[in-house]
Protein backbone atom coordinates (compact mmCIF):
# COMPACT_ATOMS: atom_id res chain seq x y z
CA UNK A 1 0.00 0.00 0.00
CA UNK A 2 1.59 3.31 -1.11
CA UNK A 3 0.94 6.22 1.31
CA UNK A 4 3.23 8.88 -0.15
CA UNK A 5 4.38 9.62 -3.65
CA UNK A 6 7.81 11.19 -3.11
CA UNK A 7 10.15 11.50 -6.10
CA UNK A 8 13.28 9.44 -5.54
CA UNK A 9 11.73 7.27 -2.79
CA UNK A 10 12.35 3.51 -2.95
CA UNK A 11 9.26 1.33 -3.37
CA UNK A 12 8.22 -0.56 -0.24
CA UNK A 13 8.89 -4.26 -0.06
CA UNK A 14 8.54 -6.84 2.63
CA UNK A 15 11.88 -8.63 1.89
CA UNK A 16 14.61 -9.18 4.44
CA UNK A 17 17.17 -7.27 2.32
CA UNK A 18 15.20 -3.99 2.69
CA UNK A 19 15.01 -4.02 6.55
CA UNK A 20 18.44 -3.98 8.13
CA UNK A 21 19.91 -3.18 11.52
CA UNK A 22 21.95 -0.02 11.99
CA UNK A 23 25.65 -0.34 11.25
CA UNK A 24 26.53 2.00 14.14
CA UNK A 25 26.75 -0.13 17.35
CA UNK A 26 26.14 3.04 19.42
CA UNK A 27 22.47 2.98 18.45
CA UNK A 28 22.16 -0.52 19.86
CA UNK A 29 22.95 0.67 23.36
CA UNK A 30 20.22 3.35 23.33
CA UNK A 31 17.50 2.18 25.77
CA UNK A 32 14.70 2.79 23.29
CA UNK A 33 13.64 1.47 19.92
CA UNK A 34 14.68 3.48 16.85
CA UNK A 35 13.39 2.79 13.33
CA UNK A 36 13.88 4.67 10.07
CA UNK A 37 10.98 4.41 7.63
CA UNK A 38 10.93 5.23 3.93
CA UNK A 39 8.26 7.35 2.24
CA UNK A 40 5.99 4.31 2.00
CA UNK A 41 6.24 3.42 5.69
CA UNK A 42 8.58 0.43 5.23
CA UNK A 43 11.31 -0.07 7.88
CA UNK A 44 14.74 0.70 6.40
CA UNK A 45 16.93 0.59 9.55
CA UNK A 46 16.32 -0.34 13.18
CA UNK A 47 18.31 -0.89 16.37
CA UNK A 48 18.39 -3.86 18.76
CA UNK A 49 15.80 -2.43 21.21
CA UNK A 50 13.33 -1.85 18.35
CA UNK A 51 13.66 -5.45 17.24
CA UNK A 52 13.26 -6.71 20.81
CA UNK A 53 10.10 -4.64 21.41
CA UNK A 54 8.65 -5.97 18.14
CA UNK A 55 9.42 -9.58 19.06
CA UNK A 56 12.40 -10.03 16.68
CA UNK A 57 10.34 -9.96 13.47
CA UNK A 58 11.34 -6.59 11.96
CA UNK A 59 13.72 -8.25 9.53
CA UNK A 60 11.00 -10.60 8.28
CA UNK A 61 8.02 -8.25 8.39
CA UNK A 62 9.76 -5.10 7.17
CA UNK A 63 7.12 -2.92 8.87
CA UNK A 64 5.87 -1.77 12.27
CA UNK A 65 2.55 -3.56 12.44
CA UNK A 66 0.20 -1.38 14.52
CA UNK A 67 -2.94 -2.99 15.96
CA UNK A 68 -6.07 -1.59 17.57
CA UNK A 69 -7.12 -2.27 21.17
CA UNK A 70 -9.29 -5.15 19.94
CA UNK A 71 -6.21 -6.76 18.27
CA UNK A 72 -7.26 -5.94 14.69
CA UNK A 73 -4.40 -4.87 12.43
CA UNK A 74 -4.61 -1.16 11.62
CA UNK A 75 -4.18 -0.17 7.94
CA UNK A 76 -0.87 1.61 7.49
CA UNK A 77 -2.60 4.67 6.02
CA UNK A 78 -4.57 5.12 9.29
CA UNK A 79 -1.56 5.01 11.60
CA UNK A 80 0.25 8.02 13.17
CA UNK A 81 3.33 6.90 11.16
CA UNK A 82 1.53 7.52 7.88
CA UNK A 83 0.13 10.83 9.17
CA UNK A 84 3.62 12.21 9.88
CA UNK A 85 4.97 10.98 6.50
CA UNK A 86 1.94 12.47 4.75
CA UNK A 87 1.89 15.87 6.53
CA UNK A 88 5.37 16.35 7.95
CA UNK A 89 3.97 17.04 11.40
CA UNK A 90 5.69 15.55 14.45
CA UNK A 91 3.90 13.34 16.96
CA UNK A 92 4.92 13.29 20.64
CA UNK A 93 4.23 10.59 23.23
CA UNK A 94 1.82 8.67 21.01
CA UNK A 95 0.58 5.45 22.58
CA UNK A 96 0.85 2.56 20.08
CA UNK A 97 0.24 -1.21 20.19
CA UNK A 98 2.81 -3.11 18.07
CA UNK A 99 2.01 -6.65 16.96
CA UNK A 100 4.33 -9.38 18.29
CA UNK A 101 4.59 -13.05 17.27
CA UNK A 102 3.58 -14.22 20.75
CA UNK A 103 0.16 -12.57 20.22
CA UNK A 104 0.64 -10.02 23.05
CA UNK A 105 0.95 -6.50 21.52
CA UNK A 106 3.76 -4.31 22.83
CA UNK A 107 2.42 -1.09 24.36
CA UNK A 108 4.87 1.70 23.56
CA UNK A 109 5.11 5.51 23.71
CA UNK A 110 6.40 6.77 20.36
CA UNK A 111 7.82 10.02 19.05
CA UNK A 112 7.69 10.41 15.28
CA UNK A 113 9.63 12.94 13.19
CA UNK A 114 9.53 13.40 9.41
CA UNK A 115 12.74 13.02 7.37
CA UNK A 116 13.40 15.39 4.45
CA UNK A 117 15.98 15.58 1.66
CA UNK A 118 17.98 18.63 0.64
CA UNK A 119 15.05 20.05 -1.31
CA UNK A 120 12.69 19.75 1.66
CA UNK A 121 10.71 16.83 0.31
CA UNK A 122 9.56 14.19 2.83
CA UNK A 123 11.52 10.99 2.31
CA UNK A 124 10.34 9.05 5.34
CA UNK A 125 10.29 9.22 9.13
CA UNK A 126 12.24 8.24 12.20
CA UNK A 127 10.38 6.57 15.07
CA UNK A 128 11.70 6.40 18.65
CA UNK A 129 9.65 4.30 21.07
CA UNK A 130 9.80 2.80 24.56
CA UNK A 131 7.74 0.29 26.39
CA UNK A 132 5.04 1.97 28.44
CA UNK A 133 5.64 1.90 32.19
CA UNK A 134 3.54 3.68 34.85
CA UNK A 135 6.29 6.27 35.34
CA UNK A 136 6.66 6.91 31.61
CA UNK A 137 2.90 7.08 31.16
CA UNK A 138 2.64 9.59 34.02
CA UNK A 139 5.46 11.67 32.57
CA UNK A 140 3.82 11.65 29.15
CA UNK A 141 0.48 12.63 30.67
CA UNK A 142 2.13 15.53 32.49
CA UNK A 143 3.80 16.70 29.29
CA UNK A 144 0.46 16.58 27.50
CA UNK A 145 -1.18 18.52 30.31
CA UNK A 146 1.57 21.14 30.20
CA UNK A 147 1.29 21.38 26.43
CA UNK A 148 -2.49 21.71 26.70
CA UNK A 149 -2.28 24.45 29.35
CA UNK A 150 0.42 26.26 27.39
CA UNK A 151 -1.74 26.15 24.26
CA UNK A 152 -4.74 27.43 26.20
CA UNK A 153 -2.75 30.33 27.70
CA UNK A 154 -1.14 31.18 24.37
CA UNK A 155 -4.46 31.22 22.53
CA UNK A 156 -6.60 33.07 25.09
CA UNK A 157 -7.58 36.60 23.95
CA UNK A 158 -6.78 37.99 27.43
CA UNK A 159 -3.34 38.98 28.66
CA UNK A 160 -1.85 36.38 31.02
CA UNK A 161 1.33 37.46 32.75
CA UNK A 162 3.61 36.64 35.66
CA UNK A 163 5.28 39.58 37.46
CA UNK A 164 8.00 39.15 40.09
CA UNK A 165 7.83 41.06 43.36
CA UNK A 166 10.36 43.62 42.13
CA UNK A 167 8.21 44.32 39.03
CA UNK A 168 10.17 42.15 36.61
CA UNK A 169 7.97 40.68 33.89
CA UNK A 170 8.70 36.95 34.06
CA UNK A 171 6.38 35.73 31.29
CA UNK A 172 3.54 37.04 29.08
CA UNK A 173 1.34 35.33 26.50
CA UNK A 174 0.90 36.56 22.87
CA UNK A 175 -2.32 38.45 23.68
CA UNK A 176 -0.46 40.47 26.32
CA UNK A 177 2.42 41.17 23.93
CA UNK A 178 -0.10 42.47 21.41
CA UNK A 179 -1.66 44.79 24.02
CA UNK A 180 1.80 46.20 24.74
CA UNK A 181 2.55 46.58 21.01
CA UNK A 182 5.62 44.33 21.52
CA UNK A 183 7.15 42.52 18.55
CA UNK A 184 8.16 39.56 20.70
CA UNK A 185 8.76 38.38 24.27
CA UNK A 186 12.31 39.73 24.19
CA UNK A 187 10.93 43.29 24.01
CA UNK A 188 9.35 43.13 27.48
CA UNK A 189 10.17 39.92 29.37
CA UNK A 190 12.88 40.58 31.94
CA UNK A 191 12.07 44.32 32.01
CA UNK A 192 10.28 46.23 34.77
CA UNK A 193 6.56 46.63 34.13
CA UNK A 194 6.32 49.70 36.38
CA UNK A 195 7.52 51.86 33.48
CA UNK A 196 4.54 50.79 31.37
CA UNK A 197 1.98 51.99 33.93
CA UNK A 198 0.62 55.52 33.41
CA UNK A 199 2.40 57.89 35.84
CA UNK A 200 -0.75 58.84 37.72
CA UNK A 201 -1.61 55.16 38.31
CA UNK A 202 1.91 53.84 38.98
CA UNK A 203 2.01 54.24 42.78
CA UNK A 204 -1.43 52.66 43.18
CA UNK A 205 -0.46 49.77 40.88
CA UNK A 206 2.72 49.07 42.88
CA UNK A 207 0.72 49.07 46.12
CA UNK A 208 -1.80 46.57 44.74
CA UNK A 209 1.02 44.44 43.27
CA UNK A 210 2.82 44.14 46.64
CA UNK A 211 -0.43 43.16 48.36
CA UNK A 212 -0.86 40.34 45.83
CA UNK A 213 2.76 39.23 46.38
CA UNK A 214 1.94 39.14 50.10
CA UNK A 215 -0.87 36.66 49.48
CA UNK A 216 -4.04 38.67 48.60
CA UNK A 217 -6.32 38.19 45.60
CA UNK A 218 -7.18 41.58 44.09
CA UNK A 219 -8.82 43.22 41.08
CA UNK A 220 -8.29 46.80 39.95
CA UNK A 221 -8.20 49.10 36.95
CA UNK A 222 -5.37 51.22 35.60
CA UNK A 223 -3.98 52.86 32.47
CA UNK A 224 -0.88 51.78 30.57
CA UNK A 225 1.15 53.52 27.88
CA UNK A 226 2.28 50.77 25.52
CA UNK A 227 5.45 50.62 23.47
CA UNK A 228 3.70 52.44 20.60
CA UNK A 229 2.86 55.35 22.93
CA UNK A 230 -0.87 54.64 23.04
CA UNK A 231 -2.80 54.92 26.31
CA UNK A 232 -5.09 51.97 27.08
CA UNK A 233 -7.36 51.31 30.04
CA UNK A 234 -6.90 47.91 31.67
CA UNK A 235 -8.78 45.72 34.13
CA UNK A 236 -6.72 43.07 35.96
CA UNK A 237 -7.53 40.13 38.24
CA UNK A 238 -4.42 39.01 40.14
CA UNK A 239 -3.62 36.12 42.47
CA UNK A 240 -0.42 35.17 44.34
CA UNK A 241 1.62 32.29 42.90
CA UNK A 242 4.85 30.45 43.70
CA UNK A 243 7.14 29.83 40.74
CA UNK A 244 7.82 26.12 40.07
CA UNK A 245 11.58 26.44 40.65
CA UNK A 246 10.97 28.16 44.01
CA UNK A 247 8.91 25.49 45.72
CA UNK A 248 11.56 25.29 48.40
CA UNK A 249 10.50 28.73 49.60
CA UNK A 250 13.81 30.42 48.79
CA UNK A 251 11.93 33.45 47.46
CA UNK A 252 10.44 35.97 49.84
CA UNK A 253 6.64 35.71 49.30
CA UNK A 254 4.87 35.18 45.98
CA UNK A 255 4.85 36.50 42.46
CA UNK A 256 1.78 37.96 40.74
CA UNK A 257 -0.18 35.84 38.27
CA UNK A 258 -2.74 38.07 36.52
CA UNK A 259 -5.31 37.98 33.77
CA UNK A 260 -5.65 41.46 32.29
CA UNK A 261 -8.08 42.65 29.67
CA UNK A 262 -8.14 45.84 27.63
CA UNK A 263 -11.38 47.65 28.48
CA UNK A 264 -10.63 50.91 26.69
CA UNK A 265 -13.57 50.58 24.28
CA UNK A 266 -15.88 49.55 27.11
CA UNK A 267 -14.85 52.59 29.15
CA UNK A 268 -15.32 54.87 26.16
CA UNK A 269 -18.79 53.42 25.61
CA UNK A 270 -19.65 53.85 29.31
CA UNK A 271 -18.48 57.47 29.17
CA UNK A 272 -20.55 58.07 26.02
CA UNK A 273 -23.58 56.50 27.70
CA UNK A 274 -23.12 58.68 30.79
CA UNK A 275 -22.81 61.76 28.61
CA UNK A 276 -25.94 60.80 26.64
CA UNK A 277 -27.83 60.10 29.86
CA UNK A 278 -26.78 63.47 31.27
CA UNK A 279 -27.89 65.22 28.08
CA UNK A 280 -31.23 63.45 28.34
CA UNK A 281 -31.60 64.51 31.97
CA UNK A 282 -30.71 68.11 31.07
CA UNK A 283 -33.28 67.97 28.29
CA UNK A 284 -35.96 66.61 30.60
CA UNK A 285 -35.15 69.25 33.23
CA UNK A 286 -35.48 71.97 30.58
CA UNK A 287 -38.94 70.79 29.49
CA UNK A 288 -41.84 72.93 30.74
CA UNK A 289 -43.97 69.80 31.13
CA UNK A 290 -43.78 67.40 34.07
CA UNK A 291 -42.03 64.14 33.12
CA UNK A 292 -41.47 61.14 35.38
CA UNK A 293 -40.73 57.43 35.04
CA UNK A 294 -41.64 54.31 36.99
CA UNK A 295 -40.39 50.75 37.11
CA UNK A 296 -42.51 47.82 35.96
CA UNK A 297 -44.29 47.77 39.35
CA UNK A 298 -45.29 51.42 39.14
CA UNK A 299 -42.74 52.78 41.65
CA UNK A 300 -41.51 56.27 40.72
CA UNK A 301 -37.87 56.11 39.57
CA UNK A 302 -37.28 59.62 38.17
CA UNK A 303 -38.96 63.04 37.98
CA UNK A 304 -37.97 66.46 36.67
CA UNK A 305 -38.36 69.85 38.34
CA UNK A 306 -41.56 70.56 36.41
CA UNK A 307 -43.17 67.68 38.37
CA UNK A 308 -42.48 69.52 41.62
CA UNK A 309 -43.93 72.75 40.23
CA UNK A 310 -47.09 71.09 38.89
CA UNK A 311 -47.84 68.91 41.93
CA UNK A 312 -46.65 71.29 44.66
CA UNK A 313 -44.60 68.54 46.32
CA UNK A 314 -41.33 66.62 45.96
CA UNK A 315 -42.10 63.02 44.88
CA UNK A 316 -40.39 60.19 46.78
CA UNK A 317 -38.42 57.90 44.47
CA UNK A 318 -39.02 54.22 45.17
CA UNK A 319 -42.01 54.99 47.39
CA UNK A 320 -44.58 56.96 45.37
CA UNK A 321 -46.64 54.64 43.23
CA UNK A 322 -48.20 55.21 39.80
CA UNK A 323 -48.26 59.01 39.95
CA UNK A 324 -46.33 61.95 41.44
CA UNK A 325 -49.46 63.92 42.41
CA UNK A 326 -50.84 64.39 45.93
CA UNK A 327 -54.45 63.54 45.02
CA UNK A 328 -56.22 62.88 41.73
CA UNK A 329 -59.69 63.68 40.42
CA UNK A 330 -61.62 62.92 37.27
CA UNK A 331 -62.47 65.92 35.02
CA UNK A 332 -65.94 66.09 36.61
CA UNK A 333 -64.37 66.46 40.07
CA UNK A 334 -65.01 62.97 41.46
CA UNK A 335 -62.02 61.38 43.26
CA UNK A 336 -59.68 59.11 41.23
CA UNK A 337 -57.66 56.36 42.88
CA UNK A 338 -53.96 56.34 42.00
CA UNK A 339 -54.27 52.74 40.78
CA UNK A 340 -56.88 53.98 38.26
CA UNK A 341 -54.75 56.83 36.92
CA UNK A 342 -53.61 56.84 33.25
CA UNK A 343 -50.08 55.75 34.20
CA UNK A 344 -51.37 52.67 36.03
CA UNK A 345 -53.64 51.77 33.12
CA UNK A 346 -50.75 52.13 30.65
CA UNK A 347 -48.55 49.81 32.74
CA UNK A 348 -51.25 47.23 33.40
CA UNK A 349 -52.43 47.15 29.77
CA UNK A 350 -48.88 47.59 28.37
CA UNK A 351 -50.06 50.24 25.91
CA UNK A 352 -49.66 53.99 25.48
CA UNK A 353 -52.42 56.48 26.31
CA UNK A 354 -52.70 59.84 24.58
CA UNK A 355 -54.10 62.93 26.28
CA UNK A 356 -56.05 61.49 29.23
CA UNK A 357 -57.50 64.41 31.20
CA UNK A 358 -57.49 64.57 35.00
CA UNK A 359 -57.18 67.01 37.93
CA UNK A 360 -54.21 67.07 40.31
CA UNK A 361 -54.74 68.45 43.81
CA UNK A 362 -51.75 69.99 45.55
CA UNK A 363 -51.13 69.77 49.30
CA UNK A 364 -52.32 73.40 49.61
CA UNK A 365 -55.71 72.44 48.14
CA UNK A 366 -55.36 74.07 44.70
CA UNK A 367 -56.23 71.94 41.69
CA UNK A 368 -54.46 71.79 38.35
CA UNK A 369 -56.07 70.33 35.22
CA UNK A 370 -53.64 68.33 33.08
CA UNK A 371 -53.38 65.91 30.18
CA UNK A 372 -51.41 62.68 30.71
CA UNK A 373 -49.39 60.88 28.02
CA UNK A 374 -48.10 57.64 29.62
CA UNK A 375 -46.20 55.11 27.48
CA UNK A 376 -44.62 51.74 28.41
CA UNK A 377 -40.84 51.27 28.31
CA UNK A 378 -39.50 47.94 26.99
CA UNK A 379 -36.07 46.36 26.75
CA UNK A 380 -34.48 44.92 23.62
CA UNK A 381 -36.39 41.66 24.18
CA UNK A 382 -39.71 43.53 24.22
CA UNK A 383 -40.24 42.96 27.96
CA UNK A 384 -41.94 45.67 30.01
CA UNK A 385 -39.41 47.40 32.29
CA UNK A 386 -41.35 50.52 33.26
CA UNK A 387 -43.14 53.54 31.83
CA UNK A 388 -42.68 57.25 31.19
CA UNK A 389 -45.40 59.84 31.63
CA UNK A 390 -45.69 63.47 30.62
CA UNK A 391 -48.21 65.70 32.41
CA UNK A 392 -49.19 68.84 30.47
CA UNK A 393 -50.68 71.65 32.55
CA UNK A 394 -53.79 72.88 30.70
CA UNK A 395 -54.84 75.55 33.21
CA UNK A 396 -54.38 78.37 30.70
CA UNK A 397 -56.25 76.41 28.04
CA UNK A 398 -59.13 75.79 30.42
CA UNK A 399 -59.28 79.51 31.31
CA UNK A 400 -59.23 80.38 27.60
CA UNK A 401 -61.98 77.83 26.88
CA UNK A 402 -64.13 79.22 29.67
CA UNK A 403 -63.58 82.76 28.39
CA UNK A 404 -64.39 81.74 24.84
CA UNK A 405 -67.52 79.93 25.99
CA UNK A 406 -68.58 83.04 27.88
CA UNK A 407 -68.10 85.13 24.74
CA UNK A 408 -70.01 82.59 22.62
CA UNK A 409 -72.88 82.53 25.08
CA UNK A 410 -72.99 86.31 25.04
CA UNK A 411 -72.86 86.32 21.22
CA UNK A 412 -75.65 83.75 20.98
CA UNK A 413 -77.75 85.73 23.43
CA UNK A 414 -77.29 88.93 21.46
CA UNK A 415 -78.00 87.23 18.11
CA UNK A 416 -81.23 85.77 19.49
CA UNK A 417 -82.19 89.17 20.89
CA UNK A 418 -81.44 90.76 17.51
CA UNK A 419 -83.50 88.18 15.65
CA UNK A 420 -86.33 88.60 18.16
CA UNK A 421 -86.19 92.39 17.65
CA UNK A 422 -86.28 91.99 13.87
CA UNK A 423 -89.19 89.58 14.23
CA UNK A 424 -91.07 92.08 16.42
CA UNK A 425 -90.44 94.91 13.97
CA UNK A 426 -91.65 92.78 11.09
CA UNK A 427 -94.78 91.79 13.00
CA UNK A 428 -95.63 95.44 13.65
CA UNK A 429 -94.93 96.39 10.03
CA UNK A 430 -97.16 93.68 8.52
CA UNK A 431 -100.03 93.95 11.10
CA UNK A 432 -102.20 96.32 9.08
CA UNK A 433 -102.39 93.91 6.12
CA UNK A 434 -103.79 90.66 7.54
CA UNK A 435 -104.27 89.11 4.10
CA UNK A 436 -100.59 89.53 3.20
CA UNK A 437 -98.67 86.26 3.79
CA UNK A 438 -95.28 87.91 3.41
CA UNK A 439 -94.86 88.12 7.18
CA UNK A 440 -95.30 84.38 7.57
CA UNK A 441 -92.63 83.75 4.95
CA UNK A 442 -90.32 86.30 6.49
CA UNK A 443 -90.86 84.88 9.97
CA UNK A 444 -90.16 81.38 8.69
CA UNK A 445 -86.85 82.53 7.26
CA UNK A 446 -85.94 84.16 10.57
CA UNK A 447 -86.79 80.95 12.44
CA UNK A 448 -84.69 78.88 9.99
CA UNK A 449 -81.80 81.26 10.52
CA UNK A 450 -82.27 80.99 14.29
CA UNK A 451 -82.30 77.19 14.17
CA UNK A 452 -79.06 77.16 12.17
CA UNK A 453 -77.55 79.44 14.82
CA UNK A 454 -78.61 76.92 17.49
CA UNK A 455 -76.74 74.11 15.70
CA UNK A 456 -73.58 76.22 15.47
CA UNK A 457 -73.89 77.34 19.08
CA UNK A 458 -73.82 73.73 20.27
CA UNK A 459 -70.54 73.31 18.37
CA UNK A 460 -69.07 76.58 19.71
CA UNK A 461 -69.29 78.05 16.21
CA UNK A 462 -66.47 75.85 15.00
CA UNK A 463 -68.41 73.57 12.67
CA UNK A 464 -71.77 71.88 12.26
CA UNK A 465 -72.76 68.43 11.07
CA UNK A 466 -74.67 68.47 7.78
CA UNK A 467 -77.25 65.98 9.05
CA UNK A 468 -78.03 68.24 12.04
CA UNK A 469 -78.44 71.24 9.70
CA UNK A 470 -80.87 69.27 7.52
CA UNK A 471 -82.85 67.98 10.52
CA UNK A 472 -83.27 71.49 11.93
CA UNK A 473 -84.33 72.89 8.52
CA UNK A 474 -87.02 70.26 7.81
CA UNK A 475 -88.30 69.90 11.42
CA UNK A 476 -91.11 72.56 11.08
CA UNK A 477 -92.47 70.74 8.01
CA UNK A 478 -92.74 67.25 9.51
CA UNK A 479 -96.21 65.76 10.20
CA UNK A 480 -96.81 63.08 12.80
CA UNK A 481 -97.65 59.73 11.24
CA UNK A 482 -96.24 60.62 7.82
CA UNK A 483 -92.75 59.97 6.49
CA UNK A 484 -92.38 63.19 4.59
CA UNK A 485 -88.57 63.22 4.46
CA UNK A 486 -85.98 60.57 3.62
CA UNK A 487 -82.34 61.63 4.03
CA UNK A 488 -79.18 59.64 3.34
CA UNK A 489 -75.50 60.51 3.25
CA UNK A 490 -72.18 60.31 5.13
CA UNK A 491 -71.18 62.40 8.12
CA UNK A 492 -69.82 65.74 6.94
CA UNK A 493 -68.70 68.78 8.92
CA UNK A 494 -69.55 72.24 7.57
CA UNK A 495 -68.03 75.58 8.36
CA UNK A 496 -70.40 78.15 9.94
CA UNK A 497 -70.78 80.09 6.70
CA UNK A 498 -71.65 76.93 4.76
CA UNK A 499 -74.07 75.72 7.45
CA UNK A 500 -76.04 79.02 7.52
CA UNK A 501 -76.31 79.30 3.73
CA UNK A 502 -77.43 75.67 3.27
CA UNK A 503 -79.95 75.99 6.12
CA UNK A 504 -81.57 79.00 4.40
CA UNK A 505 -81.55 77.17 1.04
CA UNK A 506 -83.20 74.07 2.51
CA UNK A 507 -85.81 76.24 4.23
CA UNK A 508 -86.73 77.86 0.90
CA UNK A 509 -87.02 74.44 -0.76
CA UNK A 510 -89.23 73.19 2.09
CA UNK A 511 -91.42 76.31 1.94
CA UNK A 512 -91.87 75.97 -1.82
CA UNK A 513 -92.66 72.22 -1.47
CA UNK A 514 -95.27 72.92 1.24
CA UNK A 515 -97.02 75.51 -0.95
CA UNK A 516 -96.83 73.98 -4.40
CA UNK A 517 -94.98 70.68 -4.30
CA UNK A 518 -94.72 67.31 -2.58
CA UNK A 519 -95.28 68.62 0.95
CA UNK A 520 -98.65 70.14 -0.06
CA UNK A 521 -100.26 66.66 0.01
CA UNK A 522 -100.19 63.78 2.45
CA UNK A 523 -98.85 61.38 -0.21
CA UNK A 524 -95.88 63.53 -1.13
CA UNK A 525 -92.30 62.92 0.01
CA UNK A 526 -88.93 64.66 -0.24
CA UNK A 527 -85.73 62.65 -0.71
CA UNK A 528 -82.48 64.30 0.29
CA UNK A 529 -79.18 62.58 -0.52
CA UNK A 530 -75.60 63.83 -0.42
CA UNK A 531 -72.07 62.67 -1.04
CA UNK A 532 -68.56 64.10 -1.11
CA UNK A 533 -66.62 63.72 -4.35
CA UNK A 534 -63.25 64.97 -5.56
CA UNK A 535 -63.71 66.88 -8.78
CA UNK A 536 -60.07 67.97 -8.60
CA UNK A 537 -57.00 66.71 -6.76
CA UNK A 538 -57.16 69.32 -4.01
CA UNK A 539 -60.80 70.42 -3.62
CA UNK A 540 -63.47 67.99 -2.32
CA UNK A 541 -67.02 68.91 -3.32
CA UNK A 542 -70.31 68.32 -1.50
CA UNK A 543 -73.09 67.12 -3.82
CA UNK A 544 -76.59 67.50 -2.36
CA UNK A 545 -79.62 66.18 -4.27
CA UNK A 546 -83.20 67.31 -3.46
CA UNK A 547 -86.02 65.37 -5.14
CA UNK A 548 -89.79 65.66 -4.60
CA UNK A 549 -92.08 62.71 -5.39
CA UNK A 550 -95.79 61.88 -4.94
CA UNK A 551 -96.99 65.48 -5.02
CA UNK A 552 -99.22 67.34 -7.53
CA UNK A 553 -98.11 67.91 -11.09
CA UNK A 554 -95.55 70.71 -11.16
CA UNK A 555 -95.51 73.50 -13.70
CA UNK A 556 -92.60 75.87 -14.09
CA UNK A 557 -93.24 79.30 -12.49
CA UNK A 558 -93.88 82.29 -14.71
CA UNK A 559 -91.37 84.36 -12.81
CA UNK A 560 -88.65 83.59 -10.31
CA UNK A 561 -89.50 84.39 -6.72
CA UNK A 562 -87.27 85.27 -3.77
CA UNK A 563 -86.67 81.64 -2.94
CA UNK A 564 -85.37 80.79 -6.41
CA UNK A 565 -83.10 83.82 -6.43
CA UNK A 566 -81.81 82.90 -2.93
CA UNK A 567 -80.96 79.42 -4.15
CA UNK A 568 -79.28 80.33 -7.40
CA UNK A 569 -77.66 83.64 -6.52
CA UNK A 570 -77.27 83.41 -2.75
CA UNK A 571 -75.51 80.05 -2.68
CA UNK A 572 -73.48 80.98 -5.73
CA UNK A 573 -72.30 84.21 -4.19
CA UNK A 574 -71.82 83.01 -0.61
CA UNK A 575 -70.31 79.58 -1.21
CA UNK A 576 -69.23 79.65 -4.87
CA UNK A 577 -71.77 76.85 -5.29
CA UNK A 578 -73.42 75.60 -8.45
CA UNK A 579 -77.23 75.20 -8.26
CA UNK A 580 -79.38 73.38 -10.80
CA UNK A 581 -83.14 73.72 -10.22
CA UNK A 582 -85.53 71.71 -12.41
CA UNK A 583 -89.34 71.87 -12.33
CA UNK A 584 -90.23 68.37 -13.54
CA UNK A 585 -93.83 67.21 -13.80
CA UNK A 586 -93.30 64.60 -11.10
CA UNK A 587 -91.73 67.07 -8.70
CA UNK A 588 -89.02 69.66 -8.22
CA UNK A 589 -85.42 68.46 -8.44
CA UNK A 590 -82.55 70.55 -7.11
CA UNK A 591 -78.82 69.68 -7.29
CA UNK A 592 -76.34 71.73 -5.28
CA UNK A 593 -72.55 71.40 -5.55
CA UNK A 594 -70.57 73.20 -2.83
CA UNK A 595 -66.75 73.30 -2.81
CA UNK A 596 -65.58 72.31 0.69
CA UNK A 597 -62.27 74.15 0.48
Amino acid sequence: MQIANIPGANPATDSLADSLPFDDPVLDVIPMGVCVLDANGAVQRYNRMADQLCGGVLASHGRLRIVRHDGELMPLADTPLAYTIRTGRSAQDVALLIERPDGIPAAVLANIEALRNDTGQITGAVVCFQAITPARQSSADRRRDVDWLSAMVNHTPECVKVVDRDGTLVQMNPAGLQMLAANGPEDVEGACVFELIAPEHRASWQEQHLRVCDGEKLSWEFDIINLAGNRRHMETHAVPMTLPNDSSGSRDGFVQLAITRDITERKQLEAANREAEQRLRDLLEALPSAVYTTDANGKVSYFNQACVELTGRVPIIGSDEWCVTWRLYWPDGTPMRHEDCPMAVALIENSAIQGAEALAERPDGTRVPFLAYPAPLRNSAGELIGAVNMLVDITERKVAEDHRQLLLNELNHRVKNTLATVQSIAAQSFRRDASNQSYQWFEGRLIALSKAHDVLSRENWQAADLRDVIEQAVAPFRVDGLQRFVSEGPAQRLRPKQALALAMALHELCTNASKYGALSSDSGQVRIAWEVVSLSEQTPTLRLHWEEVGGPVVTPPVRKGFGSRLLERGLGGELNAEVRLAYLAGGVVCDIEVPLQ
